[in-house]
């Protein structure tokens, strides 16, 4: 039997933010996700790219230049929409429900006609190496639960229909009940609420079914649960977010929340940048650009509506309670993607210092003196958000970006000097190629702002570089702002399954005993749903029903629900077993986990402390490294792994444990005397 020995006399303080959360809409994160509103293009502004070259990757097979892609953008203004029988569609562009001109659907019915959506089914793709073949165009994906009730929402505007309008979910036959809508006589825009409650559980398509004769104009369809985050709340004046993913990132307990990303920030070109004033006000106001990710598509779509923009982002946040961590475009376009940028001293780059500092009057400033304040007032919040933190530019390096990174956070930085400055080291992190290389022109000059590591690596890789920041010495503190035990762009991408959940515990075991300089981690991607999928290793997997909770997703609820403030040490040699221990002076958490094929039976040790307790133990376990919480286009997930509740018994400071193979140990023992605060 090994001992592992836990010295609660030599406690350091590490981060108190340790874990948190990386948002990004990729994998249909968030319309077809998060996004309560079940309806793809309902507001009939549908655009989508096509390259002119294929693009697999970022770069060439040689990795020495970048390709040089162009794209062309066309409008698509009815896609999804489908219209069968006596009617004809047609597009009208006028001053629609917003009293702004823009295109919307006109629709002619001599009879029956019938006008579906499918909703977010994630599409086709023809993606290699490390991508999904999809091919899930024509699958239905509105979800409804029995006896659970649904609001819908459109605007209609009456030019000589004379008729009924039916709204159902039909799946071969209605699956929920039918609402009927009469409509006798001409009338100006209007908006149309009603509740529909579901007959059965299961995935439809969406029905507007009219019957009559003459015209009318459609638009700004809504379809979602009653009882999503936001709904009926003044707060939530606009977007309102899907209750059950909202609840399983609630359950991570996140400390902070990254958004909006991640690539989409920079965009494939300087035009496609994420801009977050688009993203803010009324709905009808905001202005849905190209997804980069619709790369992954075989047609080129996939849009961003701006349901869920920077607002309803601060409002997740402080739900969640957790601190808004938004990160700004620097300048740059995407560089794996495209050489475009605006640098110091170009008309234009005056636009991202004003973007950087008006996101901080959005979110902090007096609404009496602020138009971005007031407009987050008026939005539902008069409050502050209390903004605290900003990142400047997501995956960038170089001189140009260097440059721009001086000039944004000088600007930050001289009006409101409390805030916290990320910046970004590219896509590699801490002793891999070309890091020190990107650290150049920061290091020793920018040592008050937080250095921002990525990588996404093999399991094997993890478990043997857990400790690839134990002789980390810079006074730059770290925020790795993306990982997983997984490599998304090769042949060997697998979906997350045990074994990448297993390094991935191991090597979160040597952050925490490094928390005091790797101060916030956030793994990445966070969603993605089934059929939809970019990228295969994802945190949590839903389809339009169900939550798909993976081993990962239980190693990082483990990680951050049971951890303290100050790091306990160790001095033990004992092999194949990382370990990590943390307190908050009042409880010890402590992590082990086992990955050998042997099982390890140990003792475990606290010094500085002679309690005799109960502790609670979870344990995650599992013989079969491919084994995975597996999602379903359709049905409830097979989940076959999850943690196992039991009770260690501690006798004056003293407790043995039983490891099995590849397994992974997380222990709370409440009651502590020792002073250690």
């Amino acid at each position: 039997m090994g001992t592992i020995r836990f010295d609660l006399t030599k406690t350091k303080p590490i981060s108190d933010k340790l874990y948190g959360l990386f948002f990004e809409d990729i994998n249909f994160s968030i319309d077809g996700g998060i996004n309560s509103n079940q309806i793809i293009n309902a507001r009939f502004d549908f655009r989508y790219r096509a390259p002119k070259k294929d693009i697999h990757f970022l770069f060439r097979k040689l990795k020495k230049h970048r390709k040089k892609v162009t794209y062309n953008e066309y409008n698509d203004f009815f896609r999804y929409w489908d219209l069968h029988g006596d009617g004809l569609l047609t597009e009208q562009f006028d001053k629609s429900y917003s009293g702004k001109e823009k295109h919307f659907p006109r629709v002619e019915v001599a009879g029956e006609a019938i006008l579906r959506n499918l909703g977010y089914n994630g599409g086709d793709s023809v993606e290699k190496s490390g991508r999904y073949f999809r091919a899930n165009s024509s699958l239905p994906a509105i979800g409804v639960k029995k006896d659970q009730t649904y609001k819908c929402k459109f605007w209609v505007k009456n030019l000589s229909f004379v008729g009924e309008i039916k709204i159902y979910v039909e799946n071969r036959y209605n699956v929920t009940e039918i609402v009927k809508i009469s409509l006798d006589k001409p009338s100006e825009w209007e908006e149309k609420e009603v509740t529909i409650k579901a007959l059965e559980t299961t995935t439809g398509e969406f029905v507007v079914w009219l019957r009559g004769e003459g015209y009318l104009c459609l638009d700004a369809f809504y379809f979602g649960e009653t009882t999503a985050l936001g709904m009926n709340d003044p707060m939530w004046s606009a977007g309102k977010m899907r209750r059950d993913l909202v609840d399983a990132l609630d359950d991570l307990k996140p400390s902070f929340v990254r958004f909006p990303g991640g690539c989409i920030v920079e965009g494939y070109d300087t035009n496609n940048s994420y801009y977050w004033k688009n993203t803010v006000g009324k709905i009808e106001e905001r202005r849905p650009q190209i997804n980069l990710w619709g790369e992954a598509q075989a047609d080129g779509g996939y849009m961003q509506s701006y349901e869920i923009g920077f607002y309803e982002y601060f409002l997740l946040c402080e739900h969640l309670e957790a601190e808004p961590m938004p990160i700004v475009n620097a300048g740059l376009a995407c560089q794996g993607r495209s050489e475009q940028y605006f640098t110091v001293g170009q008309t234009g780059f005056q636009r991202y210092i004003d973007d950087a500092i008006d996101l901080i009057e959005f979110a902090n400033g007096d609404p009496k003196t602020n138009k971005w304040a007031k407009l987050r007032a008026d939005s539902g919040h008069p409050e502050p958000f209390g903004l605290k933190m900003i990142g400047i530019g997501n995956e960038n390096w170089g001189n140009v970006y260097i440059r721009n990174f001086e000039a944004i956070k000088s600007a930050i930085k001289e009006k409101y000097p409390y805030m916290e400055i990320i910046f970004s080291v590219g896509f590699d992190c801490y002793k891999h190629k070309s890091y020190e290389e990107r650290r150049k022109g920061f290091d020793g000059v920018h040592d008050d702002s937080i250095a921002d590591d990525h990588f996404y690596r093999q399991p094997k890789w993890c478990i043997e570089n857990a400790d690839m920041y134990d002789d980390y010495d810079r006074k730059i503190k770290i925020f790795l702002g993306e990982y997983a035990a997984n490599s998304p762009w090769d042949d060997k991408s697998l979906p997350n399954n045990y074994y990448s959940a297993l390094a991935e515990a191991a090597y979160l075991t040597h952050i925490e005993r490094n928390a005091d300089k790797v101060i916030m981690t956030s793994y990445a991607p966070l969603f993605s749903r089934v059929g939809g999928e970019q990228w295969k290793h994802n945190l949590i997997n839903y389809n339009s029903l169900h939550v798909v909770k993976t081993a990962n997703y239980y190693v990082q609820k483990l990680f951050s629900t049971n951890i303290g403030n100050y790091y306990v040490p160790d001095y033990s040699t004992l092999k194949d077993v990382y370990r990590s221990a943390t307190t908050d002076g009042k409880s010890i958490y402590i992590k082990l986990v086992n990955v050998s094929h042997e099982q390890k039976d140990i003792n475990i040790a606290l010094e500085g402390s002679d309690i005799t307790a109960v502790a609670t133990s979870w344990m995650l376990s599992c013989t079969d490294d491919y084994a995975r919480n597996i999602p379903d286009y359709f049905g409830p997930p097979e989940e076959h792994i999850y943690p196992i509740e039991s009770k260690v018994e501690f006798k004056e400071g003293s407790a043995n444990k039983t490891l099995p193979p590849r397994s992974i140990c997380v222990i709370k023992l409440q009651g502590l005397k020792a002073e250690v605060l």
